[in-house]
């Protein structure tokens, strides 16, 4: 199955026929639904910055540390072995997302390249079996699910979603994780794109925090820092939770590029010099050229830096999808308690989250149940909404949760 389309003569179609090269495109990737692939071998120099292999395979107290820094998270059970050794599980374990540590992303690469085709991270499905602990070591795989094309009235534009999950198997040879990588592809043809004037995000602005708000803020650090909200030891009974229970909210910002930087170092895959290079070297036309070095640029700095972003009209630098969605995180863990093991976490990033925004990260219970495995959950909905009240990311958690009745 090829990995690549390419770009050439797509730009001199007419529209029917734009549509009818793009729908046999699609066509041929369908066909390979099921396709289970390995990524390349860890020490491969890429050669193609979205066909992503082994990161981390080696699960340390250390990288659980750094993890739970680029969330902001203080939570002992992530970082103290003294106290983690006092709790059901005997020492520290991983929280959920970790799993973007050892790997994250696909080793399909990002499909579809081509003129008048804008690819973002739709965000993630992350399901849990088995806890994630240091000494643990990992492989994983990739099995292609396809695209599949949703509505999208009113838009110039034609919408596809398409899956892949990644499955880590510990050195148990048991699936500890489940992540399914979702990307939307936003598929234009010649004439609507040349008629399309408005550009996304035109009117934002950054916001110049008052001393009042960033009183809050700080307040809100300060009490994250203290265990404020924290359950804790505490256990949390599921006979005891309440649906529509509101959860307190969790501060996060104004982000800022050390922010996105501590995100990289855990959960990115580095490159510089010569290996960014070669990561970018076959796909020259998708990595802008800085105006004032005349040198490409690597795709992601549109992530640090703000004349990066606006090379794709896009006003500011923004936040990584998966970074946002590791912002919920600490919410889930803060208010289900040591003794709980999250289920999985299904997550969508809905719009940007620039840097210089906040983050409140919000969440309720909006019901408890016994599932099919017969474990007693709970399920959370949880966002993260700036400043203005915009949501820009959100999740639905399924936590397992200490029973009277076990």
């Amino acid at each position: 199955m090829r990995e690549t389309v390419s770009g050439d003569n797509w730009d001199n179609l007419s529209d029917s026929d734009w549509n009818k090269k793009l729908d046999d495109h699609i066509a041929k990737f369908n066909e390979g639904r099921g396709e289970v692939k390995l990524p390349p071998p860890p020490h491969a120099i890429l050669d193609n910055e979205y066909e992503r292999n082994i990161l981390n395979k080696l699960v340390t107290e250390d990288l659980i540390r750094h993890f739970a820094d680029a969330i902001g998270d203080p939570n002992p059970i992530w970082r103290d072995p003294s106290y983690a050794a006092g709790t059901r599980w005997g020492g520290i374990i991983a929280p959920p997302l970790y799993e973007s540590c050892i790997s994250f992303g696909s080793s399909f690469g990002g499909r579809l390249r081509v003129p008048g085709v804008a690819r973002l991270a739709a965000g993630n499905k992350h399901e849990y079996f088995k806890p994630i602990r240091p000494g643990d070591t990992f492989t994983i795989y990739d099995k292609y699910m396809g695209f599949e094309e949703k509505e999208a009235p009113g838009k110039a534009y034609r919408l596809f979603i398409e899956n892949v999950p990644r499955y880590f198997i510990n050195q148990r040879e048991e699936i500890a994780a489940v992540a399914t990588g979702r990307n939307i592809y936003m598929a234009t043809p010649p004439t609507k794109r040349k008629m399309r004037s408005n550009k996304p995000y035109a009117d934002k602005k950054r916001h110049h925090y008052s001393q009042e708000e960033l009183d809050i803020i700080h307040r809100g650090y300060e009490e994250q820092l203290a265990g404020v909200g924290r359950r804790g030891a505490e256990v949390r009974y599921w006979e005891d939770v309440v649906e529509g229970e509101e959860i307190k909210p969790v501060v996060k910002g104004p982000y800022d590029v050390a922010d996105a930087c501590a995100r990289t170092t855990v959960s990115c895959y580095v490159y510089a010099f010569a290996i960014k290079w070669a990561t970018m070297r076959k796909h020259l036309s998708h990595h802008p050229i800085d105006p004032e070095t005349g040198e490409y640029r690597i795709r992601r700095d549109w992530h640090y830096d703000d004349k990066a972003a606006l090379q794709y009209d896009i006003p500011y630098a923004n936040a990584a999808g998966i970074h946002n969605e590791m912002m919920l995180v600490h919410l889930v863990t803060d208010w289900m308690g040591d003794d709980a093991f999250v289920k999985s976490m299904d997550s969508q990033d809905r719009r940007m989250n620039f840097l210089g925004d906040m983050t409140w990260v919000k969440g309720k219970v909006t019901r408890k149940f016994v599932d099919k495995d017969n474990d007693h959950v709970a399920e959370l909905e949880v966002w993260g909404e700036n400043q203005d009240g915009v949501v820009h990311t959100k999740s639905t958690a399924i936590v397992k949760l200490v029973s009277r009745a076990e």
